[in-house]
């Protein structure tokens, strides 16, 4: 599955999750920049939805021991996404394979723009013998034992 197949098929099984669980959910399809889902929930307040997808298998990271003792998820940001945005909504899919549902984790934006920054800062600031180049590119990582409890938050809209 190419990249924009992988992003496309999460956003659908966002979609499909939001909908069947009774929001007014609508995909932008690109004509709204940053947002993947517009949603309503049912006392009528909206939230913008930004869906993340991956298919890499959860891994572990010498360099983050400190932050995360077991195998993480990852998915890639960039820079953008260390700004907190008050009614943004982060839906992070992983999909294992094509003939299960995928997991989902639903995180809020000021959540994702403290971990970001964080992380970044600390990854930043790792011993080594060069240093590195800031770039643009930020990861988002949850455990595979998710201690936040982020896996179906859908509650996180109500």
């Amino acid at each position: 599955m190419d990249i924009t197949q992988k992003g496309l098929a999460g956003e659908f099984y966002a979609l499909a999750q939001l909908t069947a669980r009774g929001y007014n959910a609508s995909l932008t399809l690109g004509n709204t920049k940053g947002v993947d889902i517009l949603v309503m929930n049912k006392n009528n307040v909206g939230y913008k939805v930004e869906v993340k997808t991956t298919t890499s298998k959860p891994y572990k990271m010498k360099m983050f021991e400190e932050w995360h003792k077991n195998p993480v998820y990852y998915w890639l940001l960039s820079k953008k996404n260390e700004e907190y945005i008050d009614n943004l909504i982060y839906c992070f899919v992983y999909i294992e394979e094509i003939n299960s549902l995928p997991k989902f984790f639903i995180v809020h934006s000021k959540d994702v723009a403290k971990y970001v920054k964080e992380q970044h800062e600390y990854y930043q600031n790792y011993p080594r013998k060069k240093p590195v180049k800031d770039g643009s590119m930020r990861k988002f990582g949850i455990e595979i034992t998710d201690p936040n409890n982020y896996e179906d938050n859908w509650s996180l809209l109500d």
